[in-house]
């Protein structure tokens, strides 16, 4: 095999392997992060979801017990491309059947958190950016549900 053969194979391949790393629209952003409260204990159940400022794309994530989520679109395809965003945080709790040592949702979220109209969280997903997504709740500074 002749060296220019080879050298053209290798960057194709190496196109290729660039592409499936940054998804078909060569989009990239961090897809994953925490939701925490301003105490910096973790949110430890419900559900996350991020809604563009630009078009209204959404992706979403249920919580782990430990705060952590990872977005994924409406067809379950994890990412989440670089913007604006407004977040919610959406908590169910059903206990009305469970005695109160048996409850193991954590903390529970302020009601207002879980409309885009009075959660006021907001986030930009940088297009460089490799850290985890930080949601911080503050239920202290809002008003009283």
């Amino acid at each position: 095999m002749n060296c220019t053969r080879v050298r053209s194979i290798g960057l194709a391949s190496l196109a290729l392997f660039s592409l499936l790393l940054t998804g078909c629209d060569g989009s990239s952003g961090s897809y994953h992060g925490t939701v925490q409260f301003d105490d910096g204990s973790p949110v430890q159940s419900g559900s996350v979801e991020f809604r563009s400022l630009a078009d209204g794309s959404r992706f979403a994530s249920r919580i782990a017990t430990d705060g952590s989520f990872s977005l994924a679109d409406q067809e379950g395809r994890l990412g989440c491309p670089p913007g604006d965003y407004e977040v919610v945080v959406v908590q169910i709790v059903l206990t009305e059947d469970l005695a109160a040592e048996a409850h193991e949702h954590g903390r529970t979220v302020p009601r207002r958190f879980a409309d885009y109209y009075t959660s006021g969280l907001r986030v930009t997903n940088d297009a460089d950016s490799t850290s985890p997504l930080r949601i911080t709740l503050q239920p202290s500074s809002q008003s009283a549900d």
